[in-house]
């Protein structure tokens, strides 16, 4: 196993947890809010770790820089925090989950980043079965008026969060993984203010809601774990691998978090959840292992 496949487990693993962390947020907090707060605590620190950030955004590439943050922060959590309010998490877990490595495959195929191949095409159908079955028991739908709304803008925030993802692989030929992080992540921390300030009823209250114990710790763990460590391994992965096979990671994430729920909340696991667990680790392993590498023809006398 080589360095960037227990990268992608780290990452993996991360982002399963996440869910959790950012539940313990948005049930006590406006959810853009939440967002923006998470993004001004990791510029805090991005300006204080990575050097020369003023000449990241120059030499023409402050324009895919804006429409890249916009895209992976702004839209990406803007739209899933507040969707996350009105879906059952079931739901949510197969809407964002099937969606982003499909979506990530499609736009990198119509950018010319990728070829179709047999290998990508069963990882993928072997994928979303594995979530289909892993979350079938789960996706209770609450019937309120506002879930129609709330599941498309899950839908809205894998899109966001796919271009968003293959427009980024080009800046990773001059930029490291932090140094893109950080000039998005200013962007995200830009866009979540304004649109927090705009939209939502911000007072002490919401303040003194966000230095509660657990809220604080969701937050420190997205900011810590969430972006500083599991997006940088993406977006290394972006550029080694490709936005399709990194972003195979929502084939693992789901089997962490119910693992995770089983070990930490006793929650039951039955032949669906097993076998859902096992088809979508079945395609990852698909997807990720690495390909032959063809013999050199022999030479000719």
């Amino acid at each position: 196993m080589t360095a960037d496949h227990l990268l992608f487990l780290l990452m993996s693993l991360i982002w399963g947890v996440t869910w959790i962390a950012t539940k313990a947020g948005i049930n006590v907090m406006p959810p853009l809010f939440f967002g923006a707060v998470r993004y001004v605590l990791v510029c805090a620190v991005m300006l204080v770790v990575v050097r020369g950030l003023r000449d990241v955004f120059a030499h023409g590439r402050a324009p895919r820089l804006i429409v890249t943050g916009v895209l992976v922060v702004v839209g990406t959590y803007g739209f899933l925090y507040w969707g996350m309010q009105f879906v059952a998490s079931g739901v949510a877990g197969v809407v964002n989950m099937s969606m982003n490595p499909v979506c990530l495959f499609g736009f990198a195929i119509l950018l010319g980043q990728e070829r179709p191949t047999w290998r990508h095409a069963l990882a993928l159908a072997l994928g979303v079965g594995g979530l289909v079955i892993l979350f079938s028991g789960k996706a209770d739908v609450a019937g309120t008026a506002s879930e129609p709304w709330g599941a498309a803008a899950l839908v809205a925030a894998a899109l966001s969060y796919c271009l968003g993802s293959v427009l980024s692989r080009p800046l990773l030929d001059q930029l490291t993984p932090l140094q893109l992080t950080a000039a998005q992540a200013i962007v995200g921390a830009i866009g979540l203010t304004a649109l927090s300030l705009l939209l939502e009823p911000i007072s002490a209250a919401t303040f003194r809601a966000l230095l509660t114990p657990v809220p604080i710790g969701g937050l420190l763990f997205l900011v810590i774990a969430g972006t500083f460590i599991a997006y940088t391994i993406f977006l290394r992965l972006v550029r080694d691998w490709g936005a399709p096979r990194a972003g195979l990671y929502s084939f693992v994430s789901p089997v962490v978090a119910l693992l995770l729920g089983a070990i930490v909340y006793a929650e039951p696991l039955t032949w669906r959840e097993l076998t859902g667990a096992a088809i979508l680790l079945f395609a990852a392993a698909i997807a990720i292992a690495r390909r032959p590498v063809p013999a050199a023809p022999a030479p000719t006398e």
